[in-house]
């Protein structure tokens, strides 16, 4: 049976819209959604949602030196003087001088004008010596000797046209120097300051004078300047050390090779215990097959002993100006049995004492770190030793470094290596009228 609902109970809400309200409703849809961004699709076309895309960052530019990037251990590469950054803050400018004062024949002397062949037996021990030690260092074995006075006067190193080597350039890679590709690209050198310091030096050398080298090792890859230079330092490859035998950081490094003056920023200072040990070569160490550096660990090691008070330091000889080439070049020597003889104030006293501090040490003796004296190549030198030992060479060796260019008998022989850096220094480009004494 149905039922009437009551009139007492609430009735059922049901909306009513009224036309126009319908309308308004309508009507203000657009703008809600509009408000709210949208109906919440994220696929919107619209420039507001479109995303932005990010543009990647150029990668870093490469700015390393292109030109050896390549380069592998063992490969020979021709190269000029400038491009070799040194590796040490010092040289032995003595050593420099010696090679100036040799390779620097005088053309116009006059000792031997009258005999031709004497002339030229002279120019070839000393101009021509140029020509041989070049081809020697860039791996050529040597020079073509000059049969006449004229070819030497037209030969210059800068045009190898005027000269022969008697193999190719760098067929000969054991005697070839040495050099790194470092971080940045460019070549650093570990062996050869000395030899690329005296060819830039001489009239026709200079900074853009061609050498070949052997690359050790190329570390263009370790992505920084600290981490080569730890490696190089870690690796024993550069020697950190300013021509007074103190520390430096390799900021403090020279920029280029040759010796340091007023007219060329950048160059090398001087390590006179450097020179010292050079001239000792052959008395109280050989240099065959030498670590690296060796000729400073012996510096470092001579100069602890001055410190010690067990060698004179250099300022108690007479080694240069003010005094004068004749009093620096006394002659020193050794008897067969060892014994210091001869002048005891000159540059060649200097070197036979420290010589025979060098030569006392057992193979075993520490000079530097681990390096002992037989690492470095000490002579072992024996009282009353014969004519052809080591001994023997080590006591003439001695005595010919102060010895001049002219023979009893008048003709010309090899000169010291003393007599020629001593001259230099005081006077020079060998010229008469100078201290050469002609």
């Amino acid at each position: 049976m149905s039922r009437t609902p009551s009139p007492d109970l609430p009735r059922q809400f049901t909306p009513r819209w009224h036309p126009a309200l319908r309308l308004l409703a309508l009507a203000a849809l657009p703008l809600l959604l509009s408000a709210c961004n949208g109906s919440g699709d994220d696929d919107n076309d619209g420039p507001a949602s479109r995303p932005v895309a990010a543009t990647p960052a150029p990668p870093p530019a490469d700015t390393r030196n292109p030109a050896y990037l390549a380069a592998k251990p063992g490969d020979v590469i021709k190269v000029r003087i400038e491009e070799l950054r040194p590796t040490q803050a010092a040289i032995g400018y003595d050593q420099i001088y010696y090679k100036l004062g040799r390779w620097q024949g005088d053309f116009n002397r006059a000792t031997w004008a009258a005999d031709p062949v004497k002339q030229l037996d002279y120019l070839n021990r000393t101009v021509g010596k140029k020509f041989s030690d070049y081809c020697e260092d860039m791996g050529a074995t040597t020079s073509q000797p000059f049969t006449s006075i004229a070819q030497l006067q037209a030969a210059r190193l800068d045009r190898p046209d005027t000269y022969t080597c008697t193999t190719a350039m760098g067929a000969d890679p054991a005697n070839l120097k040495t050099v790194v590709v470092g971080w940045d690209g460019n070549l650093y050198l570990t062996d050869g300051h000395h030899t690329f310091s005296s060819l830039r030096e001489i009239d026709d050398g200079g900074p853009r004078l061609p050498v070949w080298v052997k690359v050790d090792a190329n570390y263009s890859s370790v992505g920084s300047a600290a981490a080569f230079w730890q490696r190089m330092v870690d690796e024993r490859k550069a020697w950190l050390r300013d021509g007074q035998n103190q520390p430096i950081t390799v900021d403090q490094l020279p920029t280029r090779l040759g010796i340091a003056n007023a007219q060329e920023a950048g160059g090398m200072q001087e390590d006179r215990y450097r020179s010292l040990v050079y001239f000792t070569r052959d008395i109280a160490y050989s240099n065959g097959n030498l670590p690296e550096f060796a000729e400073f660990l012996w510096g470092d090691w001579l100069r602890r002993q001055v410190a010690g008070g067990q060698l004179p330091g250099l300022e108690q000889y007479a080694m240069m100006a003010p005094s004068t080439p004749a009093q620096i070049l006394t002659v020193s020597t050794l008897s067969s049995a060892l014994a210091p003889t001869g002048a005891n104030d000159g540059y060649a006293a200097a070197v036979r004492n420290a010589a025979l501090k060098m030569t006392a040490l057992a193979d075993t003796d520490i000079v530097f770190q681990d390096r002992t004296a037989a690492s470095l190549g000490r002579i072992p030198l024996v009282a009353g030793a014969p004519s052809g030992s080591p001994t023997k060479t080590a006591r003439d060796t001695l005595e010919e470094l102060p010895r001049n260019d002219v023979k009893a008998d008048g003709s010309p022989r090899g000169a010291g290596k003393l007599w020629f850096a001593v001259n230099y220094r005081a006077c020079g480009k060998p010229a008469a009228g100078t201290c050469w004494g002609w």
